[in-house]
């Protein structure tokens, strides 16, 4: 199985003559798209843009698109930076070498594919698409993944005896609520743009712990030979209705999708299985005696007929979705039904996933 993935490469501190070129390079782009004029466009460059640009918006900018095989990276650890990566431009022959700063590292063997150089403000970035070769990983265990309110994620899984639940992602709520505010006192003052500024800052801060979370279920799923059980969405804001229009507000502003595409793509890229199932009643059934009890709230789960109470109430709802999957699976650690999998494979000669 073959896996994709882009890394955001930042052009990091380039002498004046290469950004003279860049800026150069890019606005030539630009030119040829809007007005059909060649200024020195570089001639593979070129081509890319009228093989991917059939409509173009006036006004609005595009990324130069680079061919796979013209784009070359080299880890070279100076002082400066760890990779350099060379681009195709016009008037240097043979390229320009750049130094950028990933995302995150480039592994020991990939392919490179087509890529992107964009420009935000006054920063260049190069968007390289790599893939490799992944070998999924056999699966021994469940760890199971309930997405709520008050903890973005509690895991939960049979590979360790006590079933020690893990908490994901409570700041991520305070996070919200501190922007919703700050919104809220800045659309009294009419500050439209500093609205807009404070929405990109706060989806930038959530997404940063989304991808911490993401990263740490999808390490501990590998190390521990686990496929990753995700409750499905569907439905998941209907538990805030006749809560009151502050918690509705709290709950239908939690990325709940992003988060869950996150370990989606993280787990195809380390050979982990993802799998999806309904939460069915997973919420008000007692998992330990199997018996429907009470959500009495966020918090606190009670069951009558073990008299179980005071117990957490999210934590009650993984370990029954991990019990649900364990009994899905047969003697043989195959799963005896057909679960939900993930819209990542697509027939090709390779299969390939889609990632980042």
């Amino acid at each position: 199985m073959r896996a994709t993935k882009t890394i955001r490469c930042k052009v990091w501190k380039a002498t004046d003559t290469k950004r003279s070129i860049l800026e150069e390079e890019y606005n030539n782009l630009q030119l040829y798209l809007q007005t059909g004029i060649d200024d020195g466009l570089y001639s593979a460059n070129k081509q890319q843009a009228e093989r991917y640009y059939k409509e173009i918006r006036k006004g609005k900018e595009y990324p130069v698109s680079i061919r796979n095989d013209l784009i070359k990276i080299e880890r070279r650890d100076t002082k400066l930076v760890t990779y350099w990566i060379r681009i195709p431009v016009s008037g240097r022959r043979g390229g320009l070498w750049l130094p950028v700063k990933p995302h995150c590292q480039f592994p020991d063997k990939f392919k490179i594919s087509e890529s992107k150089l964009i420009k935000k403000k006054k920063d260049f970035y190069i968007h390289v698409t790599i893939s490799k070769d992944i070998s999924e990983i056999s699966c021994s265990h469940v760890l199971a993944i309930d997405l709520g309110e008050r903890y973005m994620a509690v895991a939960c899984g049979n590979f360790d005896n006590q079933l020690k639940p893990r908490f994901y992602g409570k700041e991520v709520r305070g996070i919200r609520r501190h922007y919703a505010w700050l919104r809220k006192r800045l659309g009294e003052k009419k500050l439209l743009r500093e609205i807009k500024r404070v929405g990109q800052k706060e989806r930038r801060v959530v997404d940063s712990y989304l991808h911490a979370i993401a990263k740490d279920i999808v390490f501990v799923a590998r190390n521990t030979n686990s496929v990753i059980v995700l409750g499905n969405l569907k439905g998941i804001r209907d538990s805030a209705k006749g809560k009151g229009r502050r918690f509705n507000r709290i709950v239908a502003n939690m990325p709940y999708y992003r988060l869950s595409q996150f370990i989606r793509y993280k787990a195809v890229w380390e050979g982990v299985s993802v799998v999806t199932r309904k939460e069915y009643k997973t919420s008000i059934t007692c998992h330990r005696c199997g018996k429907e009890g009470k959500r009495l709230s966020q918090a606190r789960f009670k069951c009558d007929n073990c008299n179980l109470d005071y117990f957490n109430a999210d934590v009650n709802g993984v370990r029954n979705q991990l019990q649900r999957e364990l009994s899905y699976i047969g003697s043989s650690g195959v799963s005896v039904n057909t679960p939900i999998t993930e819209p990542f494979l697509v027939s090709s000669e390779a299969p390939s996933v889609r990632v980042g």
